[in-house]
This record gives C-alpha cells, structure tokens and sequence, in this order.
C-alpha cells in the first residue's frame, strides 16, 4: 500500500541557473538524494514552517501576563459582543 507522499500525480517544473543547479545537485549528492527527492523534502519543511511560523503568536512578558488575567478572571460579555455572536456565520 503506497503512503500519501509517495502518489505522485502533480508537476512542478521550474526554470533556474546552471550554478544553483549544481549547487542544488551537490547539497543533494551530499545527503546522498537525487536531486528531485531533496527539493522536494527541502521546500516541503520549508514550507511547513513558514505556515507554523504565519499561524503563530508571539506575545511579550507583559501581554502574556494581561492574558492570563484575562483568562483568569473573564469579563461578563457586552451587550455588543453579544449582538456579534449572535450574527450569522459567527459559530461557522
């Protein structure tokens, strides 16, 4: 039973330097990978960890410490945010 990963039914072709080619070869050659293996494992974690890091929040010290309060001790909800729950698609 074949993985997920190993169904290749897409194409990416792209155009580049001589030089990045053999550069891309050689760091390929090292890691002993053809050169298709390592560009794609190499932007798949690349391209994971752009998504992690655009998905992540960074808070200071002190913005960690007014959520945990917040969190803590919640307020009792406004007549407007209620009304903003209340709107269609909110709980989508």
């Amino acid at each position: 039973m074949l993985a997920t990963m190993d169904l290749k039914d897409a194409r990416i072709e792209f155009k580049t330097s001589k030089d990045i080619k053999a550069l891309l070869q050689e760091a390929a050659n090292s890691l002993g990978m053809d050169l298709s293996s390592f560009l794609i494992s190499t932007a798949t974690q690349r391209a994971k960890d752009v998504i992690k890091e655009d998905n992540m929040l960074i808070l200071s010290k002190g913005e960690w410490k007014y959520f945990e309060r917040n969190i803590a001790s919640p307020k009792k909800p406004t007549k407007a945010l209620k009304e903003l729950m209340n709107l269609e698609g909110f709980d989508d």
